[in-house]
């Protein structure tokens, strides 16, 4: 076999607190034995600034400025080291990195490379782009029919529409373009008149043994319901929140546990109906949970439910799956390429009341919640394993050699 020279580009990687990117960075360097990697990513403070990784794997971190010091937390910012950092990397290659030393450059998140100078990267090596969401590129320029109303919409629409017109650019001039599901796939061919041979769909792995825990005893009969989401206010928490007192008048034992960290105005938001709706006793917020810690709650939970706004794929319907979990997601994105009828509901968006009563099936009858739960559990270990997709990935590059 070939050994490979394999330049990677990845803002998040620890001590950046990992998500549904990060955890495609980490795994693939770790995947990629018998080939040498370069990662390019920035110099995030904290803890694990060098963690365990193969001999093969050198890690070059870019230095970037930030008013941010201290344990590196997750980016909710319009402007900061994410942009900061997708704007030095340019310059950083042109002057620090001899591209004919390498085979394929691979960048993991289409920010990333939004401002990278394909004309001078694309005479010495294949340039390959990853998009994990589309909520940029399907940026609508009327205001009104921005796809998600967020409570700082006039921000995110300028954003949203300035960055648009940067990652269309590169998508269009890089070498091959890896969507995580076919909806992206699909929608980086209309907005930038692509045809689909210059797209590659790889869906979204996990890792299968971490999450392959053993059911708690009462699982499918304790009503306890998990919503966990990053950017809580895109992935539907106050929707699960709504949804909640018609479900206790069917079964008042019912538990909420809220994990996912969202912007202040948002989490008052969450706060007041939790204190209007006397529903303290029933529901737990939590902002941020390393993953590991996420494991009892997944092994408990008789449901998980993200009923997103818009959602790409959705990396924690398969952790949840995974560990023998019902879900329930809005039919948006590409949410329909994990949740199948066999293995959970899909609803109406932004619906609290078909939330509910996709609940009270599952509550209703433990043997049901069961079945669901194995079928998740098949369909994950069949189809989004990291070995699967570590695998596509490496087929990929040797393609285009």
């Amino acid at each position: 076999m070939r050994k490979l020279n394999i330049l990677l580009l990845a803002f998040e990687f620890p001590p950046y607190p990992l998500a549904g990117t990060g955890f495609y960075a980490y795994n693939l360097v770790k995947s990629l034995k018998g080939h040498n990697v370069t990662l390019l990513t920035p110099n995030h403070s904290g803890r694990d600034q060098n963690p365990e990784l193969p001999d093969n794997v050198e890690i070059k971190r870019i230095p970037t400025f930030s008013l941010l010091t201290g344990q590196a937390t997750a980016n909710r910012r319009f402007i900061d080291k994410k942009t900061l950092f997708a704007l030095k990397v340019k310059n950083y290659i042109k002057e620090n990195i001899n591209l004919k030393d390498y085979n394929i450059f691979h960048s993991l998140n289409e920010r990333d490379a939004a401002f990278l100078d394909y004309t001078y990267m694309n005479k010495s090596l294949p340039t390959l782009v990853s998009v994990n969401d589309y909520y940029i590129l399907g940026a609508s320029l009327n205001p009104f029919a921005f796809e998600f109303k967020s409570t700082d919409l006039p921000l995110r629409y300028a954003h949203h529409n300035i960055m648009k017109h940067f990652y269309k650019k590169a998508l269009r001039q890089c070498t091959k373009i890896i969507p995580n599901s076919n909806f992206v796939s699909n929608v980086i061919q209309k907005t930038c008149s692509l045809t689909p041979e210059k797209i590659k769909v790889i869906h979204r792995g996990i890792d299968t043994k971490k999450f392959n825990i053993q059911p708690a005893a009462h699982k499918y009969t304790n009503n306890k319901i998990l919503f966990i989401g990053p950017n809580a206010e895109r992935k539907g928490a106050l929707f699960v929140l709504q949804a909640l007192p018609d479900i206790l008048k069917y079964h008042p034992e019912t538990t909420l546990t809220l994990i996912g960290s969202c912007s202040w105005v948002y989490k008052q938001k969450l706060l007041s109906f939790i204190k209007e709706n006397n529903l303290t006793k029933n529901v737990t917020y939590l902002e941020h949970l390393p993953q590991d810690a996420l494991l009892s709650y997944y092994q408990e939970a008789n449901v998980f439910i993200m009923p997103s706004i818009m959602e790409a794929l959705g990396q924690v319907y398969l952790e949840a799956m995974t560990a023998r979990t019902p879900v329930i997601g809005a039919n948006v994105g590409g949410v329909s390429e994990i949740i199948t009828e066999d293995v959970g509901f899909l609803v109406e968006p932004q619906n609290p009341q078909a939330i509910s009563d996709a609940v009270k099936k599952i509550f209703s009858d433990p043997f049901f919640a069961k079945k669901l739960g194995d079928a998740g559990h098949k369909r994950v270990m069949e189809y989004f394993s990291i070995g699967r997709q570590m695998k596509e990935t490496l087929d990929l590059y040797k393609s285009l050699l």
